[in-house]
């Protein structure tokens, strides 16, 4: 069945973001997409050369994506908003666009996260800023899904959430093809939770990388990571088998095992010695799992679940000594 072709707007023009429109495109959508705090150049890039080459070089883009230097002008008429922001700026995004969205468009969470000053999910940050019409419609989509992957058409599963089923439709319908695949569910809390938390974890599966650790190591650490991802999920009013689906152990897997996974690249400098400051000035891009760690810590707290693993992750991010040390310590005593 031929797809109509809808107007559609990607918010964020980094990797993911550049990878979700590429999607999109591919779909036959008419793709505008914008990205966050003046960052013009790969808007330009991609109007010049239809490619990203800070986020995504060496692939060619779809022609049926438009980058848009103004936010008004990519979200006119866009009948589906994908937000794939920082979520540390997604509150500013958010509230900056939302007089500009249409009143029945379905807006989609990819970025994930937790606002760190207020540790709330990014859906709820989503749903305070915009009209009241609108907050039914906030779907998130979360799951083993790395960009470069996906834009040479690798097959990806990810989980869709709403309580909404015809806003998760509407986003089947303009993002699914024959090599993305969504699966729906109703529980927010839990992809979310499963998709932010994540990038803790493979910051630890990283330090085993560079410590030589193999897939023992590693297994045995994915093993206690779900653990405590199912027991918060559980606490915060969310399913905890949801932690076994592909926003849960679909996504920890991918992002620990990944060889482009920023923060199991983090990681890996941290084991070969270095602290979690230095090793981000070697990444030079956002790295969501230091902020994510800290979060994940205050919630663990707020909602009494223990969680000695993402306890130690925590002290390999703040220590100003050899990070390694910690993970060995935690091997030897810990697990």
């Amino acid at each position: 069945m031929i797809k109509q072709k809808q107007i559609v707007a990607v918010l964020g023009a980094g990797n993911m973001g550049t990878a979700v429109a590429q999607v999109l495109a591919d779909n036959g959508n008419e793709v505008r997409i914008w990205n966050w705090e003046g960052d013009h150049a790969p808007l330009k890039n991609i109007e010049k050369h239809c490619e990203n080459k800070k986020y995504l070089p060496g692939v060619k883009l779809s022609k049926n994506i438009i980058p848009k230097k103004k936010i008004e002008e990519a979200l006119n008429g866009a009948e589906v908003v994908f937000f794939v922001v920082p979520s540390g700026v997604m509150e500013h995004t958010i509230s900056f666009a939302a007089r500009s969205i249409k009143h029945n468009a379905v807006l989609v969470d990819i970025s994930k996260g937790i606002e760190p000053q207020s540790l709330r999910l990014i859906p709820h940050i989503i749903i305070k800023h915009v009209r009241p019409e609108l907050k039914k419609n906030v779907v998130t989509v979360s799951g083993p899904a790395i960009a470069g992957q996906m834009v040479t058409k690798q097959f990806t599963a990810m989980n869709i959430a709403s309580k909404n089923k015809k806003a998760i439709k509407k986003v089947i319908d303009v993002f699914s093809n024959k090599y993305i695949k969504l699966v729906p569910t109703s529980d927010v809390v839990g992809v979310e939770v499963g998709g932010s938390f994540k990038n803790v974890y493979a910051i630890a599966v990283g330090m085993c990388d560079g410590m030589g650790y193999g897939l023992n190591t590693k297994a045995a650490l994915l093993t206690k990571a779900l653990e405590e991802i199912a027991d918060l999920i559980g606490a915060m009013g969310g399913r905890k088998h949801t932690a076994y689906e592909l926003a849960g152990l679909g996504d920890l897997v991918g992002t620990s095992l990944c060889p482009d996974s920023r923060n199991r690249t983090l990681g890996e400098y941290m084991g070969q010695g270095l602290t979690a400051k230095k090793a981000l000035k070697k990444i030079k891009q956002t790295t969501e799992g230091i902020d994510a760690a800290r979060c994940l810590l205050r919630l663990a707290r707020k909602h009494k679940v223990d969680v000695p693993f993402a306890k130690m992750i925590g002290r390999c991010i703040e220590t100003t000594g050899n990070p390694k040390n910690i993970l060995h310590n935690y091997l030897l005593k810990g697990l």
